[in-house]
């Protein structure tokens, strides 16, 4: 799909919030500055979140308690070796509870677990819009990807 404007990207983000399941590991790919960040602030805003959405690129991990949700979102980008993700016990944020929105997962291959949906968000047409491709890898990825685009079709 194309996006072609910052409103669409947290409309995206906030459909898929929608019909996410407690448990859910979504990893976002794609180069810096494509929205993966806008993408998580929309995802966010829809599960309740307000207020200003840090983009975890030095803290690595910002952590958002809501009134029915755990969500982490990750950000490995200046991550050294996955093996550091090991010493800050990363096992632990995927207890099966917790939404788990992580950026740059192939720096912590190895220590992560399966993604259910994968979206990359890459520069399209010159850098005006971006061209999204979702996919999913479990059972639980592929019954979000189907509401998702039962859900998208219904929003555009």
């Amino acid at each position: 799909m194309i996006l072609f404007d910052e409103s669409e990207t947290l409309l995206l983000g906030a459909t898929l919030a929608t019909v996410c399941a407690p448990g859910c590991v979504i990893y976002l790919n794609g180069y810096v500055g494509s929205g993966k960040s806008v993408f998580c602030k929309g995802f966010l805003n829809e599960l309740g979140h307000i207020g200003h959405v840090n983009s975890p690129t030095y803290t690595l991990i910002e952590s958002y308690t809501l009134a029915r949700w755990y969500v982490f979102h990750c950000d490995f980008y200046r991550l050294n070796s996955s093996e550091d993700l090991e010493c800050m016990g990363i096992r632990d944020y995927f207890d099966g509870r917790a939404i788990c929105l992580i950026e740059w997962p192939k720096k912590g291959m190895g220590m992560l677990p399966t993604e259910d949906i994968s979206v990359t968000i890459n520069y399209h047409e010159h850098k005006e819009s971006r061209q999204v491709i979702i996919e999913s890898f479990s059972n639980l990825g592929h019954s979000m990807l189907d509401a998702l685009l039962v859900y998208w079709k219904l929003d555009t």
